[in-house]
């Protein structure tokens, strides 16, 4: 498979899967809608530090099971639980895990994926009759500074944000896939589609908005190579630590649907 944008052996990551945590109540909350219940059988795709695999476990009991994988499991230790597995494993080519999944769950995966359309349909095909997928992905075409911002504010984040969005479409990441999801969906014959979107603002200085941060570091070499000069890369640093200056986070688009049982 391709390699990941952001390398999964970063000590970063840690940062990242803490600024991410700020969505889990988004993530429970949609999967509890998706009804997820003890004695469910459940897969969670690019595990990361295995949270939301644990929350899954709790709720699906000893009678349950969930299979967690990623292809670096390195930060799910502790992710031990009676109804827990863990394992290494390319979504992308290894052998499938299964067909008999009551719910398939993936965070901020597929987006990444060149062959996402690939792995969707991968995904399905290991779902039970009357089985449901959920998947969340960043919007990462919306606007992410406010219109109220300072302007020197906004000039500065652009000249770092969109060189890196610019290096995303170059590593062929799905800018465009959260919003395309639900029509994948339904092109699939997932039924009872349901699409829910969450963004925060956030104010520079605090925990979550260090994801940005982290982002452009671990592509700061590419950018540069795109024309992003250190000045810019440092006024962009000092933005984020700055509390008079606030961004959204990425949208984050939770779909879900549910293999009919006929």
């Amino acid at each position: 498979m391709a390699r990941y944008v952001f390398d999964n052996a970063d000590h970063r990551n840690r940062t990242r899967f803490d600024s991410l945590a700020v969505f889990d109540p988004d993530s429970h909350a949609v999967l509890a809608a998706a009804g997820v219940a003890p004695g469910w059988r459940c897969w969670e795709i690019g595990g990361g530090d295995g949270g939301i695999a644990r929350w899954l476990a709790d709720r699906v009991g000893t009678d349950g099971s969930v299979l967690v994988t990623d292809i670096d499991t390195r930060w799910m230790a502790g992710s031990d639980h009676p109804a827990l597995t863990v394992r290494k494993h390319d979504v992308v080519q290894d052998e499938l895990p299964g067909a008999d999944f009551d719910l398939i769950h993936a965070r901020l995966v597929l987006i990444h994926l060149p062959l996402r359309r690939a792995v969707l349909d991968r995904l399905i095909s290991c779902l039970k009759p009357g089985g449901r997928l959920v998947l969340e992905e960043f919007d990462l075409e919306h606007p992410l500074t406010p219109l109220a911002a300072d302007a020197r504010h906004r000039a500065s984040f652009d000249a770092v944000h969109l060189p890196f969005l610019r290096a995303l479409r170059a590593r062929e990441v799905g800018v465009d896939w959260a919003t395309s999801l639900p029509e994948e969906f339904a092109a699939r014959d997932l039924r009872d589609i349901d699409v829910r979107t969450h963004t925060v603002l956030w104010r520079g200085g605090s925990d979550e908005i260090r994801l940005y941060r982290v982002n452009v570091e671990q592509t700061s070499d590419q950018l540069i190579a795109d024309g992003v000069s250190t000045r810019d890369l440092d006024d962009f640093y000092a933005l984020l630590d700055n509390p008079e200056f606030t961004a959204w986070s990425h949208p984050l688009m939770s779909i879900s649907g549910t293999l009919p049982s006929h």
